[in-house]
């Protein structure tokens, strides 16, 4: 069980200031408020641009003192410690939790960790989502994070087919682990798909259940249940099928019900499917159990679930959860556990109906292109209802249009990011993310001086539509350092904003000391 609810004096309307970018408190029109957070933050800048020691700090901050918990997912190796930092400047230390990879000990030894999270065991525990469907669409997400490490982006229309035919697998073993009462493991499904019955041992079990002398069959299912786990596990349910006599008809029933299609699955269906398509189907899950077959996913995720890092900790205890297992270090392991933990804090977090008095959260993604999933867009629709501040920093636009990949990559994207309504540019060479930013501020008339020479020469004004902000001024906005007195510029638009300038955008400097 996750920890329960602790009362936290925090009360915040949607009109409380955040940031005040006017430096003068009397402009509202310059002033980010709650409910701008509510509404999400697309953070664009190049390699050293300044985007994370610039605005990010400074949205950081704001969230931090305002009270916010929430979530951190890992880049690079000196997030942890920049979020200590952070978190001690605005006195929240004591609700920093780090979840992390133990340092070894003098002698090299491992150190035993802190804390553990299942991501099938606390989904699994859950009384209103414990279900077998859910459990089969957080498998899909895994799978598709998988697609989106390897490269070859989230799954095309084309290859929905698999899709389906693999959801449909999960679905039965699932299933068949429940009937059996076995848990509902990474590994317990990959020894059922892989001792799945060819047409052959089917006929074989057929015979062996038709033979007239009882005791001979049991002690020959018995023995092939030694080393097959679909027999090992058919023989469980068989015996608790038994032990139901007692129970409602209802329930009798339904398991009964449940039991014919797992058995029709196995030993009809997919023991007779296509060579090919079997294959196909086996590795396709083979993939989504491999990382947790070892390394860190196998240690920290595949096992316990510590009550101190459930997701209902940021929004019940305003805790800050630090998920440092970097992804430059950890490489594919680490995306994989953070982005399942995302997902999973995500669908937990917009359960609740946030009101006035209750603790606002934010989850923040560094290089989110990394950690995308084709949940962020259906999350971020829900998320200022939820309460919840999504900050992702990228360096283009480009980044999420390969990370999405497929021939809709580019509507995904656009999709996910016309739902964050606070965007911010630093510099950018990225020619994409230029123009794509130079359209989202959008174009005004421009007077345009016209010379006409002739007999008499004539000067007049024509009004042209013009890019507010030209691409070009993306490339030379001061990116910090000591070059430029450790400053960083920005521009900066939100949705249906019109700042004290009358404009929909602004240019601010940001300290990175």
């Amino acid at each position: 069980m996750c920890a329960p609810s602790m009362k936290i004096d925090l009360i915040m309307n949607l009109d409380t200031t955040l940031i005040d970018f006017s430096g003068n408190s009397s402009n509202a029109s310059d002033q980010w408020r709650l409910e701008d957070a509510f509404r999400g933050v697309q953070i664009f800048g190049g390699i050293g641009s300044g985007k994370s020691s610039g605005s990010g700090r400074t949205f950081a901050r704001a969230v931090l003192r305002s009270g916010f918990g929430g979530v951190v997912l890992c880049a690079k190796p000196d997030e942890r410690e920049n979020w200590e930092r952070l978190a001690k400047d605005a006195g929240r230390s004591k609700d920093l939790i780090i979840f992390t990879a133990p340092e070894k000990d003098a002698t090299g030894n491992l150190l035993e960790p802190e804390y553990f999270f299942n991501p099938l065991d606390y989904q699994g525990r859950r009384k209103d989502s414990g279900q077998t469907y859910n459990l089969v669409s957080l498998f899909m997400q895994i799978y598709q994070m998988g697609r989106v490490i390897s490269g070859e982006g989230l799954a095309k229309d084309g290859e929905r087919f698999w899709d389906n035919a693999l959801k449909r697998c999960m679905s039965r073993m699932i299933d068949l682990l429940k009937l059996a009462q076995q848990p509902v493991s990474v590994s317990n499904m990959r020894k059922l798909i892989t001792n799945a019955l060819i047409k052959a041992e089917v006929e074989e079990l057929n015979r062996i259940r038709g033979l007239d002398n009882k005791a001979e069959s049991n002690d020959k299912l018995q023995k092939w249940a030694e080393y097959n786990y679909y027999i090992y596990c058919y023989l469980k349910i068989k015996l608790h099928y038994k032990k139901m006599e007692t129970r409602p008809l209802d329930e009798i029933q339904e398991y009964a019900a449940i039991f014919h299609d797992v058995k029709n699955y196995f030993e009809r269906e997919f023991a007779t499917i296509a060579e090919k398509t079997k294959t196909i189907i086996v590795e396709s899950f083979l993939g989504i159990a491999e990382p947790f077959s070892s390394g860190i996913l196998k240690r920290y995720f595949a096992g316990a679930t510590s009550p101190e890092v459930c997701p209902e900790v940021t929004f019940k205890e305003g805790k800050i959860l630090v998920l440092d297992f970097p992804f430059k270090n950890h490489l594919d392991a680490g995306v994989y556990a953070q982005s399942i933990y995302k997902l999973l804090w995500q669908q937990t977090v917009e359960r609740r109906k946030y009101k006035a008095g209750d603790i606002p959260v934010f989850l923040w993604v560094d290089e989110a292109q990394m950690a995308l999933s084709s949940y962020d867009q259906v999350f971020q629709t829900t998320a200022r209802s939820a309460g919840v501040c999504t900050v992702f920093l990228s360096q283009n636009i480009s980044n999420y249009y390969v990370a999405i990949g497929g021939s809709n990559a580019t509507s995904r994207a656009n999709s996910l990011l016309g739902n964050l309504a606070t965007k911010v540019f630093h510099a950018n060479n990225d020619a994409v993310t230029n123009e794509w930013a130079a359209k989202t501020i959008g174009k005004e008339f421009v007077a345009i001086e016209s010379i006409s020479s002739g007999q008499s020469q004539s000067i007049s004004l024509v009004k042209q539509l013009h890019f507010q902000v030209e691409p070009r001024r993306f490339t030379v906005l001061k990116s910090g350092g000591v070059t430029n007195d450790f400053r960083v510029e920005a521009i900066i638009t939100v949705a249906g904003r019109q700042w004290s300038d009358g404009k929909n955008y602004i240019q601010r400097s940001f300290n990175q000391k």
